[in-house]
């Protein structure tokens, strides 16, 4: 019982894998006294934990000489691949000194080695009620694991697929490939050299490239505002709007107008270095020096020695001091370095001394990406930059998501209430149906796009120009969508019915979710299973907990992932995008998906008792995930039904069709099953799908055999035979006639006149079409028209009355 209490906790996830060990430790350990052995590792271990805990991993195990660590959960990051490899380089960086004090000593050449992974798991505590753990379970640490024992010591190797989640970020070197027991094919590696220093972008799709669309109002007043400073004249902006909406394109576009030959100054705030002070500060200065991340402190002071063209040096002098200090590195063993009130004052002059030079020299544009991660000291910092605008020609230009708790907020709010004069913001909103048309269209050149492929990316992505790309992305590496260099096009494989969630935005949504209180974010999950849309009364049905249900969606509102749609005669949410749904109900684990989805489908018979039939789509849908198919079944057919007396076929056929395959599972009345096949039939002939309506024709006469049912036979046959006089071949009109010859054989048989009529009709119409033998077609349909007047048949007595003045009509010709 304990063991299935655990695992009701865990989640579904991505996650990144990190497996660290010490290369070759048996025989290191064969070496040495078991005590001095301990020691060492113990030290070894504050090399390989303290990186995971900066960049907010989680340790999940301590092995005799390794660590296994995961990136993703139980707290998920957007970046958490990149964290994980940064994690790695750490340790690989940090172990070195260790390394050598270890020679030096004991004659030993110790070393780790480093393998990571991204993928799928479940999360969770796992064990007895004796012992367990937190970890991860599932193929993506399997192959992390092979990762690091398949790596050379002092090597960071990487799997293929968190290498296509960071080649951008880093310089990487292929490995090749590598064989994992229990796949088929083999794995491609790569080594990890080291960050770049001039990172791509994660976002868009290398060799695919659109124009930047639905934002022409807004890079227009930029571009005006960017002239002014040209001109001599300073001020502010902030582009605000959630992941995804375009606010870097938009920065890029504008550093393409402003030109080369004016300062265009870039920092990045990062998700890891929200608590490293003056974060921003480092990373200009740094830039500006040439400083890569992987220079040591010595090398560091070299390269501050050289004074940029910009500065004179007593603001050389200036900006190295603090730097120095900020970075704790002493160039002189007895220098003391700046601290407290004292740095900051140093930090803040030595800021307002370098952009007032560089400004007053050319007009600036100093920009900064990602506010919404600044550390607080930088956001104070850039606020106290504010009043040289007024001053020099200094643009502050600031893109950041609308998170009010976050430094970037305060920023806005002082902008507004003091430099009202000099301020312009731009609130992002999600493109057009029409501009994420034309974004699809400029991706991928398909002429003949499935349109039901592009609802599905249309629906999934909400108008977010990132999600779109990503989604697209996923269609390609997924093999649906593929390149025909012949024809220098891109082609579909088939059109889609689902696309699955990519992992970096699972990533991304996931870790917005994960900030929430657990319950609320619980909340989500159960909500997702109900829909993207869900009503209040619904989710408190299923909902278990003491804990109130109105305060955890009034913290799934505020943090703007789902919006309320009505309130009477029921209060009704909806999830902001759909793939915000996607990622919470992908999280939850499939036992569990299948228990919430019984209790939804219980709760809307419950609360919806008198409208049973109009909610009878969603029902069959709960049902069937939850697995019951017997009620799943039940309103499949009930959905279907209700279709087609609207006329909408194709959705009626979708319901029969479920319908059938749960049938298969299930023992159904033999009125039940010649129910399902007439409408199934009658919804397929009228939706034009003639192929699948064969299909499933076989399928009722397959069944009907086994069950010897003589009534079920011939309600499949009958039809299959009429799809038959639909197609061209030759070869298909004469398999038409073989079926409606046994059809004939078998209406005789069990003294069915009807389908005895239909069976001679048909023959009337695929011998004349078919095998142009008019005499006997004519006797088919006279003994057709016979049988139909004779029980008053009228349908059957009109269609063979119009096939037989056309087969005449033929004769005629041909005389």
């Amino acid at each position: 019982m304990s063991r299935a209490g655990r695992g009701a906790q865990g989640e579904r996830r991505i996650i990144t894998a990190l497996f660290c060990d010490v290369a070759g430790s048996t025989s290191l350990a064969e070496q040495l006294d078991p005590e001095e052995w301990t020691e060492i590792m113990n030290e070894a271990f504050d090399y390989m934990i303290q990186p995971v805990a900066r960049y907010e991993g989680t340790v999940a195990r301590l092995m005799g000489d390794g660590i296994l660590a995961f990136f993703g959960a139980p707290v998920a990051h957007e970046d958490d691949p990149q964290r994980a490899i940064l994690a790695g380089l750490d340790i690989l960086d940090g172990v070195t000194e260790f390394r050598d004090e270890l020679r030096d000593e004991y004659g030993m050449e110790f070393n780790v080695r480093v393998g990571i992974n991204t993928g799928p798991v479940v999360v969770g505590d796992v064990g007895s009620e004796y012992a367990g753990e937190y970890t991860a379970m599932g193929d993506a640490v399997n192959l992390a694991a092979r990762m690091e024992q398949t790596a050379d010591p002092g090597m960071l190797q990487i799997s293929e697929d968190t290498q296509q989640l960071v080649a951008p970020m880093f310089d990487l070197e292929s490995l090749g490939e590598v064989e994992v027991k229990g796949k088929a094919g083999t794995v491609s590696t790569y080594r990890v050299l080291n960050p770049r220093s001039s990172p791509g972008r994660l976002r868009g799709i290398e060799g695919l490239a659109a124009p930047m669309i639905g934002r022409s109002d807004e890079f227009e007043t930029l571009k005006s505002l960017l002239a002014q400073t040209r001109e001599g004249r300073g001020g502010i902006a902030s582009l605000i709007g959630e992941a995804g909406l375009g606010k870097s394109r938009l920065l890029e576009e504008l550093q393409a107008q402003w030109g080369d030959d004016r300062t265009w100054a870039l920092s990045r705030a990062m998700s890891y270095d929200v608590t490293r002070p003056y974060s921003l500060f480092q990373q200009r200065v740094l830039q500006i020096f040439g400083v890569e991340d992987q220079d040591r402190p010595d090398v560091i002071l070299e390269k501050m020695k050289i004074r940029p063209p910009a500065f004179d040096p007593g603001l050389h002098a200036s900006v190295v001091n603090v730097t120095k200090a900020v970075l704790e590195i002493k160039g002189d063993p007895d220098a003391r370095l700046l601290q407290g009130e004292a740095l900051q004052d140093q930090v803040y002059e030595a800021c307002h001394l370098m952009w007032r030079t560089v400004a007053e020299q050319t007009p600036t544009v100093l920009v900064m990406d990602d506010l919404h991660w600044s550390d607080q000291a930088s956001a104070e910092l850039l606020i106290d930059l504010l009043p040289m605008v007024e001053e020099v020609p200094l643009f502050i230009l600031c893109a950041f998501r609308p998170e009010r708790r976050s430094p970037a907020w305060r920023f806005k709010q002082v902008c507004e209430a003091e430099y009202p004069h000099l301020y312009t913001e731009f609130g992002l909103s999600p493109l057009s149906d029409d501009d994420s048309n034309e974004l699809v269209d400029n991706l991928l050149h398909i002429g003949d796009l499935p349109e039901k492929t592009r609802d599905i990316i249309l629906q999934k992505t909400d108008g977010n120009p990132f999600f779109v790309e990503e989604v697209v992305r996923s269609l390609i590496d997924s093999g649906t969508v593929y390149r025909d260099d012949d024809a220098g096009i891109w082609r579909i494989v088939e059109s889609l019915e689902a696309i699955e969630i990519p992992d970096n935005l699972q990533g991304l949504i996931t870790s917005r979710m994960d900030r929430l209180h657990p319950e609320a974010r619980r909340a989500a999950q159960m909500a997702s299973v109900i829909g993207r849309n869900f009503q209040r009364s619904v989710l408190e049905a299923v909902w278990d907990s003491e804990t109130s249900l109105d305060s955890h969606l009034s913290t799934l509102q505020r943090a703007g992932l789902i919006v309320e749609t009505a309130r009477i005669p029921d209060r009704e949410f909806a999830f902001h995008h759909e793939l915000t749904r996607d990622a919470a109900y992908s999280s939850v684990l499939r036992r569990r998906r299948r228990q919430f989805h019984r209790g939804v489908g219980s709760a809307i018979e419950s609360l919806l008792s008198d409208r049973t039939e109009e909610q009878a789509h969603r029902l069959a849908y709960h049902f069937g995930e939850a697995m019951d198919n017997e009620r799943a079944m039940k309103y499949s057919i009930i959905a279907g039904d209700r279709a087609q007396r609207v006329y909408a076929n194709n959705e009626a056929a979708d319901h029969y069709i479920r319908a059938i395959q749960l049938a298969k599972t299930l023992e159904v009345s033999s009125d039940t099953l010649i129910h399902l096949c007439d409408n199934n039939v009658i919804a397929l002939q009228e939706a034009g799908r003639f192929e699948e309506l064969v299909e499933y024709c076989k399928a009722f006469e397959a069944i009907a055999l086994e069950q010897g049912n003589p009534a079920l036979e011939l309600a499949a046959l009958i039809p299959q035979a009429s799809a038959h006089s639909t197609f061209t071949s030759v070869q298909d009109q004469k398999k038409g006639a073989e079926i409606s010859l046994r059809a004939l054989e078998l209406a005789r048989s069990v003294n069915d006149p009807r389908a005895e009529s239909k069976a001679l009709w048909l023959l009337l119409l695929l011998n004349s079409y078919g095998g142009s033998e008019f005499e006997k077609a004519i006797e088919y349909g006279q003994q057709s028209l016979s049988i139909a007047r004779e029980h008053g048949f009228i349908e059957e007595e009109a269609y063979t009355l119009n096939d037989l003045g056309r087969a005449y009509h033929e004769i005629g010709d041909m005389e």
